[in-house]
């Protein structure tokens, strides 16, 4: 690989973990009739079923487990996170979720700390709600021990995730697609964007960067706060590495439906009348997309 895509594919994924990092994110969209850059309403926490909830009819975030052995309560979940792994949370601690399958990697609950190996704890998946993205999962975790030996509990129950965790993406296409750049096509696998949220974001700050492997190119798009529109902001091909000028290119997106609470499926077209690549000249930007739109909590 030349080393100027290198370092422009380096340069992008760092600007964007530095970007998200800086402005407390936890993968574009000009407003059109069909989909802001706010998005559907995500389903309200914390209405998952108790402990012996059926879970092939969650229908939100969250959920109540049962604890016994040392400790004799309930162990209420209320809310997500995607900080740095995908946990479910609540006033008295937070289950931790990793892996393919999905497993519980780690609990604290009243003080107590659990670090848990996949087989400690069951994950069995109910179905998917479309209208939500969420999944209900039975979680049960069998006489496991605090790690300071404070004590040993049992947790049982049902609880409402996101739920393309569990491998239920339901009828949304994967994400993908192709963009014609001149006579050259670049083919991206996947295609995922983040909208930022919060206060004093910067404008310009990178949304989602995508790579086609096969051609070497990179093109990148960021965020304007103001008007909530999403960018075609860098085109990187055979060497060089061009700014799109902004008004330069339109982008547009539709909405398919929710893969999971916090994340979009979604058309997109770009479409830029003439953009200045010196390889290939003054040449039209045409692409078609699927892109997975993530507006992460905290």
């Amino acid at each position: 690989m030349p080393d100027w895509f290198r370092s422009a594919a380096v340069l992008g994924a760092a600007f964007v973990t530095v970007a998200v990092v800086t402005i407390g994110l936890a993968a574009l969209i000009v407003p059109n009739p069909a989909v802001s850059a706010q998005g559907s309403q995500p389903p309200a926490a914390g209405g998952g079923p108790g402990p012996s909830g059926d879970p092939s009819t969650v229908t939100a975030v969250g959920g109540t487990l049962a604890v016994s052995g040392d400790r004799e309560a309930s162990f209420t979940l209320d809310r997500e996170s995607v900080r740095d792994r995908y946990a479910l949370e609540g006033e008295d601690g937070r289950i931790i979720f990793e892996g393919e399958p999905l497993s519980v990697g780690q609990i604290s609950y009243d003080g107590l700390e659990f670090f848990l190996d996949p087989t400690d704890c069951t994950v069995t998946p109910g179905e998917r709600h479309d209208p939500t993205g969420v999944a209900g999962a039975h979680v049960r975790c069998k006489e496991i021990a605090d790690v300071r030996d404070n004590g040993v509990i049992t947790l049982d129950g049902t609880v409402g995730i996101a739920a393309d965790l569990l491998g239920l993406r339901g009828d949304l296409p994967e994400s993908g697609g192709t963009v014609a750049v001149g006579d050259e096509s670049f083919t991206f696998g996947f295609a995922a964007m983040t909208i930022p949220s919060g206060a004093n974001i910067p404008t310009g700050i990178y949304a989602g960067t995508l790579f086609d492997p096969e051609s070497e190119a990179v093109i990148s798009f960021s965020y304007d706060p103001q008007t909530h529109a999403m960018v075609l902001s860098e085109i990187a091909y055979a060497g060089d590495v061009v700014q799109v000028p902004a008004g330069a290119c339109s982008v547009n997106t539709e909405e398919i439906g929710l893969l999971n609470p916090h994340t979009r499926v979604a058309d997109m077209t770009v479409y830029c009348a003439a953009v200045d690549v010196p390889s290939l000249g003054t040449v039209p930007v045409d692409g078609s997309l699927v892109v997975e739109l993530s507006e992460p909590p905290g």
